[in-house]
């Protein structure tokens, strides 16, 4: 299996992916800063990217129709962008997700529309295909996340984002602290993509995320507790 991380949008600011990564649950006491010395271990090239901070505002309808699907529709805001982001659950195996994902860029209009409060415009096909027409969507959670990252190689034909996620959880039941540990295929294949988390896994112990981050998210600071998927 190829997957290649299209970084290019089209000309209506546009694009969709299959987003391949390996998602676990961040040790208490781990820090970012022996990554380095870890990757070195296990044999992997690395460059390391500068701390960002992100905001995600996450919708959903009345009926939680998203997160009952095991999909989620978000708008990020990073530096003086937006961008909207639908993704749609696909297979799991372990701490492995395949979804697919459609993101779309804010317009320097929309951009503003949002600053003051309004709601983003959602691209007809992800209206389209929830079936939205007659249920209005309305922000559910928000997610603050300080993130640390580093692209990982080991020759030309594997590219690997090495992540850690310090994440605020804002929603209905007040703040929720979580961390997590994101390893995102780039380009490469899947048995490549394994072989780096597997190793990962069990250098530093870590146990496997199941949920999503918006699923994580409204189980621990949304309306409604619901019980993890196992």
């Amino acid at each position: 299996m190829i997957v290649e991380r299209r970084m290019e949008w089209d000309l209506h600011d546009k694009r969709e992916k299959t987003e391949v990564e390996a998602k676990f649950i961040c040790p208490d006491g781990f820090d970012w800063d022996v990554f380095p010395d870890v990757l070195n271990k296990l044999g992997f090239r690395y460059t390391t990217e500068k701390l960002c901070f992100q905001i995600d505002v996450y919708f959903d309808t009345p009926q939680y129709t998203l997160l009952n699907s095991g999909a989620a529709l978000r708008i990020r805001q990073m530096d003086k962008s937006c961008v909207g982001a639908y993704k749609v659950s696909g297979k799991q195996q372990g701490a492995i997700f395949e979804r697919r994902e459609f993101e779309w860029r804010l317009s320097d209009e929309e951009i503003k529309l949002w600053h003051a409060g309004k709601k983003p415009t959602i691209p007809s096909t992800i209206i389209d295909e929830l079936n939205l027409h007659e249920q209005p969507l309305r922000k559910v959670l928000v997610a603050e996340t300080h993130r640390h990252t580093a692209v990982v190689s080991c020759n030309e034909q594997f590219k690997a984002e090495v992540s850690l996620d310090e994440v605020t959880f804002r929603g209905h039941k007040g703040l929720a602290q979580y961390r997590e540990i994101e390893v995102e295929l780039l380009n490469g294949r899947l048995e490549q993509l394994k072989q780096l988390a597997d190793s990962l896994q069990n250098h530093l112990t870590l146990q496997p995320a199941v949920d999503s981050k918006y699923k994580k998210g409204m189980i621990m600071a949304g309306k409604y507790g619901i019980a993890p998927m196992h």
